[in-house]
């Protein structure tokens, strides 16, 4: 405070005046401050002009009621008043009381009482949200730098991010738990691909890698900055661009860099018209136009393997490290910037031409379904399924209604689940019989390894729909939600699954059925740490589909908040139980009421509810 001239402290009626900063630095307790006000003092320049306001806190002079276990006596012998002496200045303070209003009795005691200054993180969320990005970015330097210890290393790191997604998850509102889900998701796959590494893949580069992958994923999921998004997007692939150039797969190398650079110009585009960079802010703005749009469309096009950009994945599957890449393919950045982004910040133009890329990944999953009928290599087989299956996954968010979003979030979970475990038991085998299997003949290998030859067909039945699996679930929820929303081109969606439940009991009755081949030395079966990890993952996927509810329920409260972005009015479409009214251009057009309560489904029913079918399942 200002003050000039001799002046015994700056009072206020029975109240003395105290800057901000010393509660601040004075770390009271909130009972030692239950009486203080907080208000606004406006400092005056020399000549009386007044510059500019500051906060200050007031405290009473004088006697009031005592505390349990307070002790009266000063210590000392100092009065009461000797610890704010270093308040007190010569001088008469010009200070004029501001218009603003004053805080309550007890108020101070709230905001100052807790010992946290300005400079101290007060929010919790904030602290696990950078312990689950950074605590797998120093593993991953503690892997690079050691080399030693490596996989018990990236073990501790992408647990401790396991832990903290699971606290961040805890405190997120049910209808915006998404971004902490998916962490939890990907850091438990970590968690479990450190277990599941062959000792042949274990080094340093490796797990360095994994962890910077990690941490690089989790910081996209948990951000809500363009900016952010863009650095997070970029980082996920430079662990494999060094490793692309190597090994000279151009297709690989060239999808990662054009999605990165599609999305680049596309937020470039979004800030050059001076647009706020957080994505709360620019929700139904439409920024950057139809340009920024297409763009975005594109990253996703590029990034998810959508048709006519389809053969980069099984190419990558093939022809790196089976873990890794497992991990990098089901980071699903395709569908997170369509959640996270296309769908909240484009709503009109989504509903307008969103289809289009709806019907490209129908389409997909019908011919990567093809394809994949005539593939031998197992990793390219499994690649070409995964993709068929997470194809799918676009068409729901797309359908924009609460089954189709509800089907493609909780199928998010088990095409990542299911496809991490396939590609890592195909990666056991290759090191325990060589890297040369073959889908072309039968090998028998169920004889050698039963534990495997079990936990790869759950895998690969949750994967393609299995009843009674969590995927049965999910693409029942997504086919009635693209049938909903696209009655003809929804019927790909079934006949794409049927397709690859055939090419995986094709590779699995190769692979492990048949006569026994000799030349094989005894080899062991699943490790215990990986026969546990595998063990989980299959738990996962067969107890969601006996209690889909403890799943669904959860991922359809997110879905309602997807698929119910907010519209412009003038491009508005309200659907009030079984009548649509559509309002274009100040024209009112009412649909068959009668027509569509004739064909309303139980499903349909449950969807305009705002609730799934699986909701109310026995928990």
């Amino acid at each position: 405070m200002d003050r000039g001239g001799a002046h015994s402290g700056a009072r206020d009626g029975t109240h003395i005046a105290v800057p901000a900063s010393a509660f601040h630095a004075s770390r009271l307790s909130s009972n030692a401050l239950r009486y203080g006000r907080r208000t606004v003092w406006r400092r005056s320049a020399l000549g009386g002009t007044p510059s500019r306001a500051i906060a200050v806190g007031t405290l009473p002079v004088g006697s009031r009621s005592r505390p349990p276990r307070h002790n009266s006596r000063s210590p000392g012998g100092l009065s009461p008043d000797a610890p704010l002496a270093f308040l007190r200045k010569a001088g008469r303070h010009r200070v004029a009381r501001s218009g603003g209003p004053a805080w309550r009795d007890g108020d101070l005691a709230r905001d100052f009482g807790t010992g946290r200054g300005p400079l101290m993180p007060a929010d919790p969320k904030l602290i696990l949200t950078l312990a689950a990005i950074f605590i797998p970015w120093l593993g991953a330097i503690a892997a690079a730098v050691s080399r030693r210890q490596t996989r018990v290393i990236g073990f501790i790191a992408s647990f401790l991010a396991v832990l903290a997604s699971t606290l961040l998850l805890q405190t997120a509102p049910a209808r915006e738990s998404l971004d902490e889900a998916l962490m939890v998701l990907f850091s438990c796959l970590t968690s479990g691909a450190m277990l599941v590494l062959p000792r042949r893949d274990c080094n340093s580069t490796t797990v360095s890698g994994m962890l910077f992958l990690l941490g690089s994923t989790l910081l996209a999921y948990s951000t809500e900055n363009l900016l952010v998004l863009l650095a997070a997007w970029v980082l996920t692939t430079i662990p494999f661009l060094a490793w692309l150039f190597r090994a000279g797969l151009w297709r690989p190398r060239v999808s990662l860099l054009a999605s990165s650079i599609a999305l680049a110009i596309a937020i470039a585009l979004i800030a050059a018209q001076g647009q706020p960079m957080s994505i709360g802010q620019l929700k139904g703005h439409a920024p950057g136009g139809m340009a920024a749009f297409g763009l975005l469309v594109l990253a996703v096009i590029f990034r998810k393997g959508i048709c006519p950009i389809h053969a980069w994945v099984p190419d990558a599957a093939e022809g790196g490290s089976a873990v890794p890449t497992a991990l990098l393919l089901n980071t699903h950045f395709g569908a997170l910037l369509v959640a996270k982004l296309i769908v909240p910040l484009f709503p009109d133009t989504a509903r307008t031409f969103f289809p289009v890329l709806s019907y490209l990944a129908l389409a997909t999953a019908l011919y990567v379904a093809v394809r994949a009928l005539s593939e031998n290599a197992p990793r390219r087989l499994i690649a070409l399924v995964a993709l068929s299956q997470s194809a799918c996954i676009l068409a729901g968010l797309e359908s924009r209604t609460s089954e189709g979003v509800t089907g493609a979030l909780v199928h998010w979970m088990v095409v990542t689940t299911s496809t991490m475990g396939l590609l890592g038991i195909v990666r056991l085998l290759e090191v325990r019989f060589g890297e040369n299997l073959t889908a072309s003949r039968h090998l028998g290998l169920a004889q050698h390894a039963p534990r495997l030859a079990v936990f790869f067909a759950v895998f690969g039945l949750a994967l393609v729909g299995l009843p009674g699996t969590l995927s049965f679930c999910s693409q029942d929820l997504l086919i009635h939600g693209t049938l909903q929303s696209h009655p003809l081109t929804g019927l790909l969606l079934p006949v794409a699954t049927a397709m690859n439940a055939v090419s995986f009991f094709r590779l699995f009755t190769r692979l492990f059925l048949g006569k026994r081949r000799t030349g094989f030395t005894v080899m062991a079966d699943a490790l215990p740490r990986e026969r546990w990890i595998l063990a989980t993952g299959v738990l996962f996927v067969a107890l969601g589909g006996l209690f889909p509810s403890a799943i669904v329920t959860l991922r359809s409260a997110e879905a309602e908040t997807i698929a119910a972005q907010p519209v412009p009015y003038s491009s508005r479409s309200a659907t009030i139980g079984s009548t649509t009214l559509a309002l274009r251009a100040g024209t009112y057009v009412a649909a068959r009421a009668e027509a569509a309560s004739a064909t309303e489904t139980p499903t349909s029913r449950a969807g305009s509810e705002g609730r799934t079918p699986y909701s109310n399942a026995p928990r």
